[in-house]
């Protein structure tokens, strides 16, 4: 998938990552999970299945020193899989904060709403320096209180 732009604060508004996102437990600690419809967790599932993959994941920040937004993006190599996940940081501090941490992200079906590692998988960051460094220009640019 190639970069998005996206020129207006309706048009962020209108691509957020609409399944949501939380935090599971996972080896003592809080990992970001990415919530997907059940059907993309099985399509996922069943391109990576029985295959060694590493998932590249890109993390895309936007900001006018008020609204931060983040367009996730997850590939996994040598396959067709890449998505995009458009997430408002104001709103998710502890999301971003556990992903500088933790260095992995979870992906999810919706309807795994609870909060442990059952039904996740689990990706470990390639770079987790990127992660850090997202969240030092979330924390400096997210003005709006959150919510």
């Amino acid at each position: 998938m190639p970069k998005r732009h996206f020129a207006t604060l309706e048009e962020f508004k209108a691509n957020l990552h609409k399944e949501g996102a939380t935090l599971v437990e996972f080896a003592g600690g809080k990992v970001p999970c990415v919530l997907v419809s059940p059907k993309k967790y099985d399509e996922m599932l069943n391109k990576v299945y029985g295959k060694r993959v590493s998932a590249d994941t890109m993390l895309d920040i936007f900001y006018d020193g008020q609204d931060v937004f983040v367009d996730l993006n997850v590939k996994f190599a040598g396959t067709d899989f890449e998505e995009n996940f458009l997430l408002y940081a104001n709103d998710m501090l502890e999301f971003f904060e556990a992903l500088a941490e933790s260095g992995m992200l979870g992906l999810a079906p919706s309807e795994n709403t609870y909060s442990n590692s059952q039904n996740v998988f689990m990706i470990q960051l390639p770079k987790k320096d990127a992660a850090e460094r997202a969240l030092v220009i979330i924390k400096s640019n997210a003005k709006k209180p959150v919510r």
